[in-house]
């Protein structure tokens, strides 16, 4: 009997669904409003169904933050090492170009 590696008909099917997720779509599906949808008509200030206040700014300020991810992604950090004292814009140029000193060459041959 072979142990470990990939098998026929092992793991979870292409396109499943687990029960968890599915009661969440059905808890949705049942009131109309996904939870980011919600959120978005708070930020707007606009009332949640079957109440007649509006949020307050605060509220709202929370529902923005919430619903954040939902509509952005969050941008990654880059950093530069620069090797050399000199202009730092040149370093930065070369950094993007993959000319740095510091990076192996990026044209997967050896250099003659």
């Amino acid at each position: 009997m072979a142990h470990g590696g990939r098998r026929p008909g092992a793991g979870r099917k292409l396109n499943s669904v687990n029960k968890m997720t599915a009661k969440a779509r059905e808890a949705a599906a049942a009131t109309g409003d996904l939870p980011h949808e919600l959120l978005l008509m708070v930020a707007r200030g606009q009332p949640l169904p079957g109440e007649r206040s509006k949020p307050t700014r605060a509220e709202r300020i929370d529902a923005m933050k919430a619903a954040a991810p939902y509509y952005a992604p969050r941008l990654a950090a880059v950093v530069a090492k620069i090797n050399q004292p000199g202009d730092p814009w040149v370093e930065i140029l070369n950094l993007i170009d993959g000319k740095s000193r510091g990076l192996p060459s990026q044209g997967g041959g050896q250099s003659g």
